[in-house]
C-alpha cells in the first residue's frame, strides 16, 4: 500500500478502522507494541506450529498452522493485490495455481486477538475478505498486523484532515 497516494477519505478510512481495532485491545499504544513485537519475531509469528502467539498483555490464536510456502504465497498475494487492485490479475499459470492453493487452506482459518485484561473484548477476523463474489482479498487487519510497515500504521492513526 502507498499511503501517500490515498485520498483523504481514504486515510480517514483507515484511520478510523486502526482506531476501532485498537479500542478492542486497549488503545493505539497496545496497538502498535503488538505489531511491533509481531515483526521482531524470527521466524514469522504465522509459522508457529502451536497457532499461537502471545505477548505481554495479548495473545493471539489460529486454528491450525501455516507453513511457510503458505506464508510466502501468501505474501506475494498481498504485493499484488496492492499493485493490481485483484490477488489473481495477471498471474502466469504456475502463481495463479500456488494463489489457489493458499487460498484453499487459509479460507477457514479465523484469528482470535485476545487481551489478557478481561475488561478488554478483543476481536477476530478471517484472513481472506470473501464479502464480494469471486473478488477474494486479503484482509485489511491481517495486512496491518503481519504485512504492512509499522511506520504507514503509525501515519494512519495520526491522520488529521488538513
Amino acid at each position: 500500500m502507498n499511503y501517500d497516494n490515498l485520498s483523504n477519505e481514504q486515510k480517514q478510512e483507515l484511520k478510523e478502522q486502526l482506531v476501532s481495532y485498537a479500542d478492542k485491545i486497549g488503545g493505539t499504544n497496545q496497538l502498535l507494541t503488538l505489531i511491533e513485537n509481531i515483526k521482531n519475531t524470527k521466524p514469522n509469528a504465522l509459522l508457529n506450529k502451536q497457532a499461537t502467539f502471545k505477548s505481554d498483555t495479548i495473545v493471539i490464536t489460529w486454528q491450525k498452522s501455516i507453513f511457510k510456502d503458505t506464508l510466502t504465497t501468501t505474501f506475494n498475494a498481498i504485493k499484488q493485490e496492492d499493485r493490481h487492485g485483484d490477488i489473481l490479475k495477471g498471474l502466469n499459470p504456475k502463481d495463479y495455481k500456488s494463489t489457489m492453493t493458499m487460498m484453499k487452506i487459509l479460507k477457514p482459518i479465523t484469528i482470535k486477538i485476545e487481551p489478557k485484561d478481561d475488561k478488554l473484548e478483543g476481536f477476530e477476523f478471517t484472513i481472506l475478505d470473501t464479502s464480494i463474489a469471486k473478488n477474494t482479498k486479503i484482509s485489511f487487519i491481517f495486512k496491518v498486523l503481519f504485512f504492512y510497515n509499522v511506520s504507514i500504521i503509525k501515519k494512519a492513526i495520526t491522520f488529521e484532515v488538513k
